[in-house]
């Protein structure tokens, strides 16, 4: 059974997913995708929809930056990097995203 990894240095083989008690749906209300938890409702930007489709809990966290740069060629990868990585940091300490070990 695979470890929760360092939620603050997560390595690029780290695979993040969303945590069991959250699920990512649309929400037709307020036209926009969200993480709902029992105790409450995230709303999304479409940025942050987009990378939370994919933590599917099989890609590490290297292909989901990865995937994001391929959808954005015109921003720089570093920047990307960056975004997703501190995004994600801010999900894991809320609870929504765990990083399980490779």
């Amino acid at each position: 059974m695979s470890s929760v990894s360092d939620p603050s240095d997560p390595s690029d083989a780290a695979r993040p997913t969303l945590a069991r008690r959250a699920r990512l749906r649309w929400d037709a209300a307020r036209a926009r995708h969200v993480v709902v938890v029992p105790e409450g409702v995230l709303a999304l930007t479409e940025e942050a929809a987009e990378v939370a489709a994919l933590l599917d809990g099989r890609r590490s966290l290297a292909d989901v930056i990865a995937a994001v740069a391929e959808a954005h060629p015109e921003a720089p990868r570093e920047v990307i990097d960056a975004d997703v990585r501190a995004y994600l940091r801010r999900l894991v300490e809320r609870g929504y995203v765990t990083m399980e070990a490779p």
